[in-house]
């Protein structure tokens, strides 16, 4: 999704202490999923920040690095 659509998505879950994460990849183009996952150009400037339901804690962005294990663990957890 656009990375502002995601940021909107990720502050609305935020707001209402729902169990988010919220990874930025402002240099990744939209729909180049392969790229961002193994080209480190549009990794680069990558950040993750969360917020927990539990207490609403909320975690400031950090740098991340975005690989196939982001994704297999993502489906791992929710569509297992």
């Amino acid at each position: 999704m656009p990375h502002n659509q995601g940021e909107q998505f990720y502050m609305a879950l935020n707001k209402a202490c729902k169990d988010a994460i919220f990874i930025s990849l402002p240099k990744a183009p939209h729909g180049n999923s392969n790229g961002f996952l193994t080209d480190d150009s549009l990794r680069e400037a990558a950040t993750m920040r969360s917020t927990v339901s539990a207490g609403c804690a909320v975690a400031n962005p950090m740098p991340y690095r975005p690989a196939w294990k982001t994704v297999i663990d993502f489906l791992d957890r929710y569509m297992k």
